[in-house]
């Protein structure tokens, strides 16, 4: 299903905004027009009201209560946006999330209803975290932290985020904990589907050491279909937790942090940002730091260390097309404890030797410097040109509205916004799903991610900039749920018309359409008949590449049979 968006943005101002490479914001925070008022923790973006604009859950300091901002039409900007405080006519502001702290916001869809609720860390003075808000879906919330289970004891943790980690078609999460005892430090969370979640760290590698860290994220760095972990301790210490087969049909994670190339990472990680920002179809690799960043180039399944550009001491990160020119740039604020400039790297594309270079446009900020410490990223005004929300410590909330849509030459949009259902197997956020568009023979990448920057949830629509071109091709989107690859991917031929959002929904699950033609036939029984025949997988912990394995328990068996002869006599997927 695909359906469009309606649009609205701000009128520009006739300031003296500088603008660089095409790039140009306005904080309208600074300026008046926008007030979020003092608050000092992360952020969740979420359209908590479904009226297609996205609304701000900013996490508070302990003793003050957590502010959800909806997104309303301003009175004073015509056709412009703005943010109004509904935190207590919604309930997010009620005494047992006062009592909790700031940090990591996890905005997901738990229970599959299609209204996306609000998990906080929500560390207090006892050492419990974890704060749950069911989206009552008529405008306000329900704190249901103790009846869902998320609730830990001996617990304090920054960061969390949601994937749903063995394809059952629920989010879960995953918690990491400030200063916990050896193997307490990753807390996994498996969403039951039943609205309840069931700790099951015993899924995950021993940790020998305690941790510290203000973010972590998901990326299927090798490609076998499964979705891993990467988290940066604040020891210096790296970890990868690859998805791995648990020979009984389910999933759990082992260290291959070597593996990955994932080996060093500088002091005191604070941000963490996932990009395909050389287009060659895999994700890399920003973490702000204390010192110059660390970056990661994806090389064919294995992270290697580069040198893009040196920044500073900084806390969150994105990658964002600012410009919509088809490159991603590089967002970083910073920092907490000091003044700096934000910073926006611009990405130039290749150069004539295939070299990918950088402009420092941080002066395409306009603003001051500012100790500023959270951030994320929100095309609040719908216009195709992704703003920037971030917190200065002490001060005000800036938000950067992006102006670069009214320079000349500003490229066209494409903005995807994907919703799983029970049919199709897919979790109602769709986290963990990766989008490949392909607009004037230019392909690129982005994967639904939660828990990114330093601890926050951004805006979960895939944006697209486009450059000259008018239309999209081709939209592919492989959906993490059950089965093949090729079975998981879905294609959208186009085409469709430049700046619009599109919403697309999976089609119903079809494990035994191995080449996925949305066909079970004679082709899919020879692939089916060839893996049958060697009863074992080739390798259980690649279960992308096992098709036959049904049931994903490892092996090709008579129940993996049952299931095929079903689909093969029904001929057609549903």
């Amino acid at each position: 299903m695909i359906a469009l968006a309606a649009l609205a943005g701000f009128a520009v101002t006739a300031s003296a905004q500088v603008s660089v490479g095409g790039i140009q914001f306005a904080d309208r925070a600074a300026a008046g027009q926008i007030t979020l008022g003092n608050i000092r923790g992360s952020f969740g973006v979420i359209d908590y009201d479904r009226d297609g604009f996205y609304d701000l859950f900013i996490a508070n300091d302990i003793g003050l209560p957590h502010r959800l901002f909806r997104n309303v039409a301003s009175t004073t900007v015509p056709g412009g946006r703005t943010f109004q405080d509904v935190s207590a006519a919604t309930g997010v502001n009620d005494a047992d999330g006062t009592s909790r702290g700031l940090a990591g916001v996890v905005v997901f869809d738990y229970n599959n209803d299609g209204w996306d609720d609000i998990y906080q860390v929500g560390h207090d003075a006892n050492d419990t975290s974890g704060l749950l808000y069911r989206n009552n879906a008529n405008g306000t919330f329900t704190n249901v932290s103790i009846a869902a289970g998320i609730r830990l004891d001996d617990s304090n943790p920054l960061s969390a985020s949601s994937i749903d980690f063995d394809h059952d078609g629920w989010a879960d999460l995953l918690v990491v904990n400030v200063g916990a005892a050896p193997n307490k430090a990753v807390v996994l969370l498996r969403n039951n589907g039943n609205g309840t979640f069931t700790n099951r760290s015993d899924l995950l590698p021993l940790t020998t050491f305690g941790a510290l860290t203000y973010a972590h994220g998901w990326t299927d760095y090798d490609g076998d279909g499964w979705v891993d972990g990467i988290i940066p301790f604040n020891n210096t210490i790296p970890l990868t937790i690859k998805n791995v087969s648990d020979g009984n049909g389910g999933r759990r994670f082992i260290n291959a942090t070597t593996a990955s190339g994932f080996t060093f990472v500088g002091p005191a990680p604070m941000g963490i940002a996932f990009g395909d920002y050389d287009r060659d179809g895999r994700f890399d690799l920003s973490i702000t730091d204390a010192a110059v960043g660390t970056y990661y180039r994806n090389n064919n399944g294995v992270f290697e260390r580069s040198f893009p550009f040196t920044t500073f001491f900084g806390w969150g990160t994105s990658w964002l097309d600012a410009d919509n020119d088809t490159h991603l740039d590089n967002y970083q604020a910073g920092s907490a404890g000091r003044s700096n400039i934000d910073l926006i790297q611009k990405n130039n594309g290749p150069n004539v030797n295939g070299q990918i270079t950088w402009t420092d446009a941080r002066a395409a900020l306009n603003i001051i410097a500012r100790p500023t410490q959270f951030s994320a990223v929100i095309d609040f005004d719908n216009n195709g040109f992704d703003d920037i929300v971030a917190v200065n410590v002490g001060q005000f909330v800036s938000v950067y509205h992006n102006q670069s849509g009214s320079l000349p030459g500003a490229g066209h949009w494409s903005k995807v916004l994907l919703r799983g259902d029970a049919p199709s197997g897919v979790n109602s956020s769709a986290v963990g799903a990766v989008v490949r568009l392909t607009s004037s023979g230019v392909t690129q990448v982005r994967q639904v991610t939660i828990g990114s920057s330093y601890a926050a949830t951004e805006d979960p629509r895939a944006s697209f900039g486009l450059g000259a071109s008018a239309s999209v091709d081709r939209i592919e989107v492989l959906w993490p749920r059950r089965g093949s690859i090729a079975s998981r991917t879905q294609v959208f031929d186009g085409p469709f018309a430049a700046d619009a959002i599109l919403s697309l929904t999976p089609n119903a699950i079809c494990l035994a359409d191995f080449n996925g033609d949305r066909q079970v036939n004679d082709e899919d029984f020879v692939l089916f008949a060839g893996a049958y025949d060697l009863l074992l997988c080739s390798d259980p912990e690649q279960a992308a590449d096992c098709p036959a394995d049904l049931d994903s328990d490892g092996l090709v068996t008579d129940k993996d049979f049952i299931r095929f002869a079903a689909a093969y006599n029904a001929l057609l997927c549903p």
